[in-house]
C-alpha cells in the first residue's frame, strides 16, 4: 500500500519539481490558505474565508508569470491588464477555496506516508538514487521555501486531488460514439476547385473621401496612440545584495564548525516490510481479520526469519515492495507515518518486529541497516555554507539598505541619484512605454499605478520604493512624456481606404461566390477554370488552410457533386466541388486519440458542473471593486 501511494504520485512528481523553480499558486497550509483576510482588505468571501487584496494580487501575478514563460516573445502583458482577465483569475481562486472547503468539511486530509513517499521519490532532493534529508532541507532553502510549507502544499495537492477525482477518474465513452467519431475524422473527400480572383469584382469597388471620413470618425479609437512615458529607475535586490557579499575562507570553516548539525546527514535506516492491508474505516471484524493474518506470518518468521522475502512476494499487498522481497530502501525520519517509523527507529539491525498497525494495515517489519549520522566533510557542502552565509549576510544588509534607499528616495524626491551612490547601484531608463505594454518590472501593479499617475507624470518626482517581489524594490521617476494623440486624418487616409477597399471587394467576391455555388447546384456550369481532382483528409495543406477543410467536411454530400465556397486570406474565394466521399476503417492509433479526447472533454464538463455544485453550496460575496485597481 506504501508502494501504491507511491506510484500514485508519479504522474505530477514533475510539477512538484518545476514548482520549485516557478509555483503559479503561491499555498502556504490548508488552514492558512483557507483563513484568508477579514478585514477591510478582503475583496470576496467563500463560505466563512476570505480572499484578501494582496492574496488575487498573488495570483494575478502568478498567471501572469506562468502566461509569459509558457507564451515567450508571443506573450502580450496587456492581456493580464484586462478586466476579463482578472475576473477569471479571481473566479478559479473562488472554485479552489471552495474545492479546498469541500475536501475540509469532509475530512480529506493526506497521510503522513503520502507526502513522505512524495517528497523521498522528487529527483532533486535525492543523492545516488535515494533521499537525502540534507539535500531536501539545502534546496528548499535555495528556493526560500521551508519543509513545512513545500509539504503544506503537497497536502492541498493531494486533497485537491482526492475531491475532484469523482469528476477526474469516471469520465469514459461510449463505443459507439468513439466509432462514428473516429470513421468521421478517417474519411476523405474527393475534391478540385476554382479560384475568384479579387480583380474581377474590382471595377465595382467604389470607396469616396466622404466613407473614408465617416470610417476615420467611427474609429477615432483606432487611431488615438495611447499615452506613453520613459522613465529611469533603480532596482535594490536580495539577489545582487547577496552576490556583491565576499567571505573569506576563515568565515566559511567557522559557519561550518557552529552550525555542522544543519550540514550533517542525519541517520538513514532501511527496511523491508510485509503488509497485510486494510481499510483504516473498516469495521472491528475486518481489522481483527487482518491483523489475525499477519499475526500468523510473524509467527512462521519467528521460526523461519530466512523466509521473509518469500513470504513477502507471495503475501504482502503492497505490490511495488513485495516484488522486491518488501524493501522498502532507507529513509529518515519524518518519511513514514509514525508507528511504522517509531518501530523501525527503535529496532536492532535484522530484528523482526510485528504486527504493527497504521492507517494502512498491519505490518511485519525487518530492519536491515542502519546508517549513522555523519558529518559531511566541509568540501562537500561548501557551496551549501557559502549560500548559507551569503543569505544570513545579505538579508540583514537589505533590511539596512532598504530602509535608507527607501528614505533617500522619499526625501530627494527629484533625483534618484543620491539614493544610487548611497547604494551603489547604476540608474537605468527605459524606453517608451505603456501603461499595457510596460515590461517587467513595470507591468507589476503597484509600481504602474504609481509610475503611470497623473501626479507622477506631472512632477516628475520619484515614486516610492515599491516592492514588487519578495527581496526585490523599485523606485522610479518619469523623464519624458508622450500625451494620448489622435493621428490627423491625412495620417491615416490612405490606411483606411486600403482597408475600405478591400472589406467591399470581399463582400462583393464572397457575393459572386455564392451566386456562382447555388449556379452549379441547379446544373448550371459557369466555365470555370478547375483544378486536377485530389482526395483530401482533415489535415491542412499549403493549398487547403483549416477553414477550407472545414468547409469541405461540412458540406452535404447527400447528393454529388456537392459545393461550397470560402473567403481565402489572400483576398481570393475558392470554390470546392465535393465529387466523391471516401470512408475508411478508422486506424487503431486514431481509435485511442479520440477515446483519451472524449475522455478529456467528459472531464472537463464534470469538472465544471462540480465545481459550480461545490461553489454554489457555499455563501460567495465578491466585493463591487473586487478587480479593481490591480
Amino acid at each position: 500500500m506504501l508502494e501504491a501511494i507511491r506510484k500514485h504520485a508519479q504522474g505530477w512528481l514533475a510539477k512538484v519539481i518545476l514548482a520549485l523553480i516557478a509555483i503559479t499558486f503561491a499555498l502556504f497550509g490548508v488552514d492558512s490558505y483557507l483563513k484568508g483576510g477579514r478585514g477591510g482588505n478582503v475583496v470576496a468571501e467563500v463560505g466563512d474565508v476570505g480572499i484578501s487584496r494582496e492574496e488575487l494580487a498573488r495570483e494575478i501575478q502568478g498567471q501572469t508569470d506562468r502566461m509569459r514563460e509558457a507564451m515567450g516573445p508571443a506573450f502580450d502583458p496587456a492581456v493580464a491588464q484586462t478586466v476579463e482577465f482578472r475576473k477569471q483569475v479571481l473566479d478559479s481562486l473562488i472554485e479552489r477555496k471552495a474545492l479546498l472547503l469541500e475536501a475540509r468539511d469532509s475530512g480529506i486530509a493526506a497521510p503522513d506516508a503520502y507526502v513522505a513517499s512524495v517528497v523521498a521519490q522528487i529527483p532533486a532532493f535525492q543523492e545516488n538514487g535515494k533521499f537525502s534529508q540534507q539535500r531536501y532541507e539545502a534546496v528548499l532553502r535555495q528556493n526560500g521555501r521551508t519543509p513545512a510549507a513545500f509539504e503544506n502544499e503537497l497536502r492541498q495537492g493531494f486533497m485537491l486531488d482526492v475531491v475532484t477525482s469523482p469528476a477526474t477518474l469516471a469520465a469514459f465513452s461510449s463505443a459507439t460514439s468513439l466509432t462514428q467519431i473516429a470513421r468521421l475524422l478517417s474519411q476523405q473527400r474527393e475534391i478540385s476547385w476554382a479560384d475568384l480572383a479579387p480583380a474581377s469584382v474590382a471595377s465595382e469597388v467604389k470607396v469616396t473621401q466622404a466613407d473614408i471620413e465617416r470610417d476615420y470618425a467611427a474609429h477615432k479609437a483606432e487611431f488615438t496612440e495611447p499615452e506613453q512615458i520613459r522613465a529611469e529607475y533603480l532596482v535594490l535586490d536580495m539577489a545582487s545584495v547577496a552576490a556583491g557579499i565576499s567571505v573569506s575562507d576563515q568565515d566559511v570553516a567557522d559557519y561550518y564548525r557552529a552550525n555542522a548539525a544543519k550540514f550533517a546527514q542525519p541517520e538513514q535506516r532501511s527496511a523491508s516490510h510485509i503488509l497485510i492491508a486494510v481499510d483504516k474505516n473498516a469495521d472491528a471484524a475486518t481489522r481483527a481479520k487482518a491483523k489475525a493474518k499477519a499475526t500468523e506470518l510473524m509467527q512462521i518468521l519467528q521460526k523461519s526469519p530466512e523466509r521473509f522475502a518469500e513470504l513477502a512476494r507471495t503475501e504482502s499487498q503492497d505490490p511495488g515492495s513485495a516484488a522486491q522481497g518488501g524493501s522498502l530502501g532507507s529513509f529518515g525520519r519524518g518519511m513514514m507515518v509514525k508507528p511504522f517509523e517509531e518501530a523501525v527507529f527503535g529496532m536492532k539491525p535484522n530484528e523482526i518486529r510485528g504486527p504493527v498497525e497504521t492507517d494502512f494495515g498491519y505490518h511485519i517489519i525487518r530492519l536491515d541497516g542502519i546508517q549513522p549520522a555523519k558529518e559531511l566533510p566541509l568540501g562537500e557542502v561548501r557551496a551549501e555554507v557559502l549560500d548559507a552565509i551569503r543569505k544570513e549576510r545579505a538579508q540583514k544588509a537589505f533590511a539596512d539598505l532598504a530602509d535608507n534607499f527607501s528614505n533617500l528616495v522619499y526625501e530627494n524626491a527629484q533625483s534618484l541619484q543620491p539614493a544610487a551612490n548611497a547604494a551603489k547601484l547604476t540608474i537605468r531608463q527605459t524606453d517608451w512605454m505603456t501603461a499595457k505594454t510596460a515590461p517587467a518590472p513595470f507591468n507589476r501593479a503597484a509600481l504602474a499605478s504609481a509610475l503611470f499617475s497623473a501626479d507622477s507624470i506631472k512632477s516628475r518626482q520619484n515614486t516610492d520604493a515599491i516592492e514588487v517581489q519578495p527581496g526585490m524594490l523599485v523606485a522610479a521617476r518619469v523623464i519624458d512624456h508622450r500625451p494620448a494623440r489622435l493621428r490627423p486624418l491625412a495620417e491615416v487616409a490612405a490606411t483606411i481606404e486600403a482597408r475600405l477597399r478591400a472589406e467591399q471587394s470581399a463582400k462583393l467576391l464572397a457575393q459572386k461566390g455564392e451566386a456562382t455555388v447555388k449556379a452549379l447546384e441547379q446544373g448550371n456550369e459557369s466555365g470555370l477554370n478547375w483544378s486536377a481532382f485530389k482526395v483530401v483528409g482533415r489535415q491542412p495543406t499549403v493549398e487547403l488552410d483549416d477553414a477550407m477543410l472545414k468547409a469541405v467536411f461540412r458540406a452535404n454530400t447527400d447528393k454529388l457533386p456537392a459545393y461550397t465556397g470560402v473567403a481565402r486570406p489572400d483576398g481570393s474565394y475558392r470554390i470546392v466541388r465535393v465529387s466523391r466521399v471516401v470512408d475508411t476503417s478508422p486506424d487503431p492509433r486514431l481509435l485511442a486519440s479520440v477515446n483519451a479526447g472524449l475522455a478529456q472533454a467528459l472531464q472537463r464538463t464534470d469538472m465544471k458542473a462540480m465545481l459550480a455544485l461545490v461553489t454554489a453550496a457555499e455563501k460567495v460575496k465578491i466585493k463591487p471593486n473586487a478587480i479593481e485597481g490591480q
